[in-house]
């Protein structure tokens, strides 16, 4: 023998019995953000869920319309099956709004209001189903109220599962957001691949620095040689000489930064996809840049953990070799 199936008996609430008594029209009203697949099954659960709901209430022969709107919701101009819907309760073809909730009627508490002060005053009212709430019932108070509290939450919740999409995203090395072109690198098939010119140029920035060059001394040299910068200005800034020379995705790994803290240590989260693609120079020699970083920074930390400039200050007025035979070839 099967097992039983338990369905749950609605019935009809107090607020709709008058209209029922009225034959009053239903419309159900539904939302999705995008045309994704994933959102359109949504869609079409929202609607299935809505029906059972008016279903349940002995009310489906009233059920007039179904009104969807497939939109972004920082578009809120945007939705003409929610303005139709309005113009049919003004027509009064329908006095009754069923809908999934508060967040899928509107973005935000103005829009949410003057849409049932509309309804209102042309003598029908909204159901929120997952809230549980009708606005028949419920003063403009107390909506305005649960309406806050519904998006409040919303919002930090919202937040919470993007960040926790993020950290869950970088612990994937086909994670886009390790993917992220830099200068000297092209995209191939979704993949990024050395670009041949501009990798040549990241290479001898690395060896001008790595044999006695200044930040400033090599921006002036590729501005002498005619090199663009990654923006296609003439001019080369020392800060982006630096960020190069600083980026470990030239040696094929890629270090990114989470946009949250770990929830349980409260600490900066990093994850390091190693390597992700072919790298410009080796380890060794990011490794040796960096510290040489170190080496002629005129700042230092003491041992009371502050900062401070040193006594003596590094200079790159002097002779230095051993540029790859590429250099200047660009």
């Amino acid at each position: 023998m099967a097992d039983p199936k338990v369905k749950k008996i609605l019935g009809l609430p107090e607020w709709l019995k008058e209209f029922k008594l009225q034959e009053a029209g239903i419309g159900i009203y539904c939302r999705a953000s995008t045309s994704e697949q994933r959102q359109l099954r949504s869609l079409s659960n929202q609607i299935t869920r809505l029906i059972k709901t008016v279903q349940g209430w002995g009310c489906l022969s009233y059920l007039k319309e179904v009104y969807v709107d497939i939109y972004s919701g920082t578009s809120e101009n945007k939705r003409p099956e929610f303005n139709r819907m309005l113009d049919d309760v003004k027509a009064g073809k329908i006095k009754v709004v069923v809908t999934k909730s508060i967040q899928r009627f509107g973005r935000n508490t103005a829009t949410v209001m003057s849409a049932i002060n509309d309804i209102r005053h042309a003598g029908g009212y909204v159901y929120f189903e997952v809230e549980n709430l009708d606005t028949k019932t419920q003063a403009n108070d107390n909506i305005i109220t649960i309406i806050e509290g519904v998006s409040q939450e919303e919002s930090y919740f919202k937040s919470e599962n993007i960040k926790f999409g993020i950290r869950e995203s970088l612990k994937s090395p086909d994670s886009r957001l390790y993917n992220r072109r830099c200068y000297g690198y092209r995209y191939n098939e979704g993949r990024m691949v050395p670009e041949p010119e501009t990798s040549r140029v990241v290479k001898e920035i690395f060896e001008y620095y790595k044999y006695g060059r200044s930040l400033s001394g090599i921006a002036r040299i590729l501005e002498e040689r005619g090199i663009e910068s990654p923006s296609g200005k003439k001019i080369w800034r020392t800060k982006t000489i630096e960020n190069i020379l600083k980026n470990e995705k030239y040696t094929g790994n890629v270090v990114v930064k989470a946009s949250a803290k770990d929830p349980k240590t409260n600490e900066e989260q990093w994850f390091k996809a190693t390597g992700h693609h072919k790298g410009i120079i080796s380890q060794n020699m990011f490794d040796e840049v960096q510290r040489l970083f170190a080496e002629r920074s005129n700042m230092e930390t003491g041992s009371d953990g502050k900062k401070r400039r040193k006594k003596t200050h590094y200079s790159s007025k002097k002779p230095y070799t051993g540029l790859t035979k590429d250099a200047g070839k660009v």
